[in-house]
């Protein structure tokens, strides 16, 4: 038994409980070595290279490139070639017992049914899609050879065959209407599981109020006039939130179990959106960096996010999380807490309006924030505190 190496899908994160196998760089009987690529799998919004433990061969492949499963579950074996396929099959049954399909107790398909590689043959583009890609392409009338793969090394999605289709959309009659199919893929699953336990769970309440920005513009602008990277006004507001985090560490925390662990740096987690979700990504000890440090940094996660080659170190560590909505015409909103951070501000767009400045009316660009806070760790004066500090960074420009 001791030359047998089971492939189970691993813990890669504290809230990981399932993940998606995206590639096999192995086929059965294909020989390996120790350190090697094996396997490919999504979780938690980034994809996790797993690599050999030990030299051998990939005797068995019990998952199929596109299924998903929980921590723990059997995927495959490596063994040596001296040990035949009977102790192969005592070893899944044996480890059938301890985790099942359901990641805890169970049985894992049978042997007989798992002792080849699931990956279908007979063309380059069946090669590069999974099964199910290859269902929906002969759902749809796709022929795979025609499609043109925009996933990671070529590989052909399921939007690459929505997008070949005449009329680029996947129908299913209802009624009198029309209605698109779309699968949520393992980043979507994700999010929305995350969202579903923290609205669920987390005791949120939120602070609302408007910041004058004239001078953060200037101060933008004087930038911009000198500088190589260009600063946006989302730059500039992070820079100031990472300044009042240090003034005020009691928003600066995570709940992790029972513990408050509070950060002494800003690791400002910015919501990224790309076409397959939002990705908190992480600026870490922003403090410690300019205005022209985090457009940069956040620009080049932006395209690590939309080429999907973000790692865990890009998207976790956050001590606080800021969405700007901005951009997109929103003028306010509420939004959801990333456990385990404690609080999460939203922003809207910048827009004049009239203003009573020493009893005369003026002309100021106003913006509309709001803070949400894990009420068990933050209580509400905290909050309020944090954002008359982040009032002064802004209006201290």
């Amino acid at each position: 038994m001791s030359d047998i190496y089971p492939i189970a899908v691993p813990k890669w994160g504290i809230e990981m409980v399932e993940g998606t196998v995206n590639l096999w760089h192995k086929q059965v009987g294909d020989p390996v070595a120790k350190g090697e690529e094996i396997f490919e799998m999504e979780s938690d919004k980034i994809v996790n290279v797993w690599e050999s433990p030990a030299d051998g061969i990939l005797r068995r492949i019990m998952a199929e490139e596109g299924d998903t499963h929980q921590v723990g579950q059997l995927l495959g074996v490596i063994a040596s070639a001296e040990v035949d396929d009977e102790a192969i099959d005592n070893f899944i049954a044996e480890f059938s017992k301890g985790v099942g399909t359901d990641g805890k107790t169970g049985d894992t398909p049978p042997a007989s049914a798992a002792s080849s590689a699931p990956t279908a043959t007979g063309g380059d583009a069946n090669t590069r899609s999974t099964p199910a890609v290859r269902q929906l392409a002969q759902d749809l009338g796709v022929d795979l050879n025609s499609v043109t793969g925009t996933g990671r090394r070529g590989r052909i999605t399921e939007d690459d065959v929505r997008a070949a289709m005449p009329d680029h959309n996947e129908t299913s009659d209802s009624g009198d209407n029309n209605v698109d199919i779309i699968p949520l893929t393992p980043t979507r699953k994700t999010i929305a599981r995350r969202l579903t336990s923290a609205k669920q769970d987390v005791p949120h309440y939120y602070l609302t109020v408007e910041y004058e920005l004239d001078k953060l513009l200037a101060h933008r602008n004087k930038l911009n006039e000198s500088g190589g990277v260009k600063v946006s006004v989302n730059d500039m507001i992070i820079w100031c939130v990472s300044r009042a985090l240090i003034r005020e560490p009691r928003v600066n925390v995570n709940l992790v179990n029972d513990d408050i662990h509070q950060f002494r740096n800003a690791n400002i987690s910015v919501a990224i959106a790309t076409n397959d979700g939002l990705y908190p990504v992480t600026l870490r000890q922003a403090e410690k960096m300019s205005p022209a440090d985090i457009a940069a940094a956040t620009k080049q996660l932006a395209e690590k996010a939309n080429s999907g080659t973000l790692t865990k170190e890009d998207i976790t560590g956050g001590s606080f999380t800021v969405s700007n909505l901005g951009m997109f015409g929103v003028n306010n909103f509420t939004a959801i807490i990333n456990p385990p951070m404690g609080a999460i501000l939203a922003l809207g767009k910048g827009e004049q309006r009239v203003v009573v400045k020493e009893g005369e009316p003026a002309v100021a660009t106003v913006i509309s924030a709001t803070l949400s806070c894990d009420h068990r760790i933050i209580d509400g004066a905290v909050g309020a505190q944090f954002l008359q500090a982040l009032g002064e960074e802004l209006a201290g420009l």
